[in-house]
């Protein structure tokens, strides 16, 4: 069964309700550091084992699992959507798995990290050889144990006062000096860069009774947080985006944030990060109206 956009409550009343209606002797729970699961209440007669997501690949539990886990076996899979490759091989290592017992539940905050097709990751988990080589289609969403609690965002544009001209200046002579010193590096790391240096023109305008969080601790300010500063249940400003998707679904996933606000400079740099959100939200969307969980 696949549980999507479920908080930690939910997650616990789920495993109690299936282990009340199953034979399991077992339980293994994945996940990464940061997303454990909170304590189950399961009875002593069943055995209880959490594994981190980075030790599903080493051999000191991977053999030993594929001779534990058995029919009468419980796997529960929280929050283990780490990358959009589908033949990664933590993934590949998790079906072996999988492959033990048909008792499984998969539970993922966002139905994907970028693109609807990574749905396809989790109905791995599930099934990957009634899954391999296929595309994402909603028809399987019906076809399998499938159940989605929606999360909504909304992207907020916070302009700040246009630029100054020295201030625009200083922004062409970095972009041309990273262009100039490229080489043969990555291209992708001058909007990283960019968007760093971006958001130096925007410490004027952080308010003393806000919460804001940036890629780095550069500002020096008690209320401007880095992403892994981030805490449950507060509300934050962005000042940078992340690079990476993961890491802002991340982010999502822990405040439980769904009101985006970003404080904009108005750079192309600024504006392509937060058309690449809104995009994204757009997507999300889409994917729950497709999904019938509007």
């Amino acid at each position: 069964m696949i549980r999507v956009g479920l908080g930690e409550e939910e997650k616990r009343a789920e495993i109690a309700r299936y282990l009340t209606s199953h034979e399991i002797k077992k339980v293994f729970a994945f996940f990464p550091d940061m997303f454990p699961l909170p304590a189950l209440d399961i009875p002593e007669t069943i055995y209880v084992e959490h594994v981190e997501y980075k030790n599903i690949i080493m051999y000191e539990y991977f053999y030993r699992l594929l001779e534990v886990i058995d029919p009468k076996t419980l796997l529960v899979f929280n929050e283990c959507m780490r990358t959009q490759n589908r033949n990664d091989l933590t993934y590949n290592c998790a079906h072996h798995y999988c492959n033990q017992t048909g008792h499984k539940i998969i539970f993922e905050y966002l139905p994907f990290i970028n693109e609807v097709d990574n749905f396809m990751i989790l109905l791995d988990f599930q099934s990957k050889g009634k899954y391999k080589g296929k595309s994402f289609d909603y028809r399987y969403l019906a076809e399998e144990d499938v159940r989605i609690k929606p999360h909504h965002f909304t992207v907020e544009d916070i302009a700040i006062p246009p630029l100054e001209e020295r201030d625009i200046q200083k922004y062409q002579r970095k972009k041309e000096q990273l262009f100039d010193g490229l080489g043969n590096s990555d291209p992708d790391t001058i909007p990283r860069q960019l968007h760093v240096f971006a958001g130096n023109f925007k410490k004027p305008y952080i308010q003393s009774n806000l919460l804001y969080v940036a890629r780095n601790d550069r500002f020096k300010l008690p209320n401007v947080k880095t992403y892994k500063e981030a805490r449950p249940g507060e509300h934050y400003v962005i000042i940078d985006f992340p690079h990476r998707r993961l890491d802002f679904n991340d982010f999502l996933k822990i405040t439980g944030m769904e009101d985006i606000r970003f404080l904009s400079s108005g750079l192309k740099v600024d504006m392509y990060y937060l058309g690449e959100a809104k995009s994204w939200v757009r997507r999300l969307d889409e994917f729950y109206a497709q999904a019938g969980v509007c």
